[in-house]
């Protein structure tokens, strides 16, 4: 990745918060936050911090492993339908096989490492899903 502490800085409410914008022309929500709505393309738009719940509708299992990547595969990728309506896709941690995540899963968002640039270099962060408890 070979991102400076400053340029972190500058995309952190991108990478560390799940913002959705709602449209205040049509009434549609999107994930991650906009000046322009991409639905009618009104600039009428407003934010709001997504609770970080929601439900996996299709998840698969990830094999190939990126050069800037600590984890070794298999991952878990999910497409989540959040709790407000949109829906965004993540990896999926905290489990060890794709058979404790089906579809309709409820999980949360969880802060967690995504890589660094080697043993002592930046480690950058950002947002993934995790499983829920189920009583």
């Amino acid at each position: 990745m070979k991102l400076s502490p400053a340029q972190i800085w500058r995309i952190r409410e991108s990478q560390y918060r799940l913002v959705i914008t709602v449209c205040e022309s049509c009434g549609k929500k999107s994930a991650f936050k906009r000046s322009v709505c991409p639905f009618c393309g009104s600039g009428n738009v407003k934010h709001m911090e997504s609770e970080g719940l929601g439900k996996v509708l299709e998840v698969t299992k990830v094999l190939y492993r990126w050069a800037s990547s600590d984890e070794r595969p298999p991952s878990l990728v999910a497409v989540v339908e959040l709790d407000e309506g949109v829906k965004v896709v993540g990896e999926i941690v905290g489990v060890g096989t794709d058979e404790e995540v089906k579809e309709g899963t409820r999980v949360e968002a969880v802060l967690r490492r995504y890589a660094s640039d080697d043993p002592y270099g930046v480690i950058y962060y950002g947002i993934k899903f995790k499983p829920l408890k189920t009583a």
